[in-house]
C-alpha cells in the first residue's frame, strides 16, 4: 500500500510525518525527526521505495532534496509555499505542517511547483547573483554621484567609476568626504569586475542553447534578457495560456472584483521580479529599434495611453511572443539577420575571452588599494597573489 511522507524542512533539522491511510484510526501517523545533513538524507533514502510519495515545501535547498529523493521514491512533490499558506488552518507547528503535507499528498491536492533541470537552475542562480551585485554597484555609484553633486561636480549618468575618480583630482573636497567617495567608487569598480565575470559565465552556459539563440532573433533582446526568459520559463508547455505566462512574471493586471464591481488596475507584481525587470528593460530597446509586430504594438499603444503604460504592455507582449516562440521553435518574423549575426558574434567573443575565475576581481582590488595608498591592504593582496 502507498505511504505518504510530509517533510517540514528547517535549516538544522527536518520534521517528517509518514501517513498510512490503510491503517486503523490513531495509528495512521508516524512522526520522526532527523538532522538536515547529507548523512541523514542518505539514511532516509534507504527507507524509501516506489510506494512512497514524498511532499516538501519550497525552501532554499528543496530542489537539491528533490534530486536526492526522486530516484528512490515513487513520487516527490515540491509544494508552492504561497498556495500552502492560503490553504492553511492558522496553526503553524512542525507536526501540523508535516502532517498536512502528507495528507494533501494522499488526497492528490498538493499545489506543486515545476522543478527545473540542473542546467536551468545554474543559470538562474548566476542571473540572480549578477543582478544583486549589479544592484549594489548602481547603489554605490548613486551614493558617490550624490556626494560629488553636493560640491558642484557634474556627474553624467552611467559614468564609469574610473572617470569619476579622475574628475575628483584637483577638486577641493573635505578630506573625510574625499576618502568616502574614493572608497565607494573603488568598491563599485570591484563589483563591476565581478559582474563582468558572471556575465561571461552566463554566456558560456547558454552559448549553445537553441532556445536562447532563438530568442536572440527578437530585435532589442540581448544575451541577458534571452537567458533570463529561457531560464525562468523553462518548459513552455507547463503554462496553459498567455494569462498564466503573464501572471508568472507579475505582468498581469491587478483585479478588484466583488459583486458588480470589477476593476482592473496596475500590474500585480506578484510574479518573478527578475524576469519582470529584464522584460521591462528590454522593452525600451524593442520600442526604439523593432519594426515588426512588437514595435508597431508599442507605437500604436503609446499614442493612446502614453509611454509608460505602453512600455509595460510591451513587456507583457514581449513575454507572450517569447513564450510562443519557445513553443513553436519559430524565430521572430521581423528579425534583422545582420543584427542577429552581430549578437551571435558578440556572444562567442564573450565566451572566448572569458577571464579566469577571480583574476579580474583580484586585479581590480589590488589596483584600487594601490591608488588609495593603503599599504597594509596592498601587502595582503600581494600575499594572496603569491599564494594562488
Amino acid at each position: 500500500m502507498p505511504r505518504y511522507i510530509g517533510l517540514d524542512v528547517h535549516k538544522r533539522y527536518v520534521h517528517a510525518c509518514e501517513f498510512r491511510p490503510d491503517r486503523p484510526e490513531g495509528q495512521q501517523e508516524r512522526h520522526f525527526r532527523f538532522p538536515n545533513t547529507p548523512e541523514a538524507w542518505t539514511a532516509l533514502v534507504v527507507e524509501l521505495d516506489r510506494e512512497a510519495v514524498v511532499a516538501l515545501e519550497v525552501t532554499g535547498n528543496a530542489f537539491e532534496i528533490y534530486d536526492t529523493l526522486a530516484p528512490h521514491a515513487g513520487k516527490v512533490l515540491v509544494a508552492n509555499a504561497v498556495e500552502l499558506k492560503r490553504l492553511g488552518s492558522g496553526r503553524h507547528t512542525d507536526r501540523v505542517d508535516a502532517a498536512r503535507l502528507a495528507k494533501m499528498a494522499a488526497l492528490g491536492i498538493v499545489p506543486t511547483v515545476w522543478v527545473p533541470p540542473q542546467p536551468l537552475r545554474q543559470v538562474r542562480r548566476l542571473l540572480k547573483t549578477r543582478e544583486r551585485l549589479d544592484s549594489q554597484r548602481r547603489a554605490l555609484l548613486n551614493q558617490a554621484r550624490a556626494a560629488l553633486s553636493r560640491h558642484g561636480i557634474a556627474v553624467p549618468r552611467g559614468a564609469d567609476p574610473a572617470v569619476l575618480l579622475e574628475r575628483m583630482e584637483g577638486v577641493p573636497l573635505p578630506p573625510g568626504e574625499r576618502l568616502a567617495v574614493q572608497v565607494t567608487l573603488e568598491a563599485a569598480q570591484v563589483l563591476e569586475a565581478q559582474v563582468e565575470v558572471l556575465t561571461a559565465e552566463i554566456a558560456r552556459q547558454v552559448a549553445e542553447v537553441p532556445e536562447v539563440r532563438l530568442l536572440l532573433t527578437v530585435t532589442g533582446v540581448g544575451l541577458l534578457t534571452a537567458a533570463t526568459v529561457w531560464a525562468k520559463l523553462g518548459d513552455p508547455g507547463r503554462f496553459r495560456g498567455p494569462k498564466q505566462v503573464a501572471r508568472y512574471a507579475g505582468l498581469d493586471p491587478s483585479v478588484d472584483q466583488s459583486g458588480e464591481r470589477d476593476r482592473r488596475g496596475r500590474i500585480s507584481r506578484h510574479g518573478d521580479r527578475l524576469l519582470r525587470r529584464a522584460l521591462v528593460e528590454a522593452a525600451w530597446s524593442v520600442a526604439r529599434h523593432d519594426q515588426g509586430e512588437l514595435g508597431r504594438f508599442y507605437r500604436r499603444l503609446a499614442a493612446k495611453k502614453g509611454t509608460k503604460k505602453a512600455l509595460v504592455a510591451l513587456a507583457r507582449k514581449l513575454l507572450i511572443v517569447a513564450w510562443r516562440m519557445l513553443q513553436t521553435g519559430e524565430p521572430y518574423r521581423a528579425q534583422k539577420p545582420a543584427t542577429v549575426q552581430r549578437k551571435l558574434v558578440g556572444l562567442q567573443r564573450l565566451v572566448r575571452h572569458r577571464p579566469a575565475d577571480g583574476e579580474v576581481i583580484r586585479r581590480a582590488m589590488l589596483r584600487s588599494w594601490a591608488e588609495a595608498g593603503q599599504s597594509t591592504a596592498l601587502r595582503s593582496g600581494e600575499k594572496l597573489q603569491r599564494a594562488s
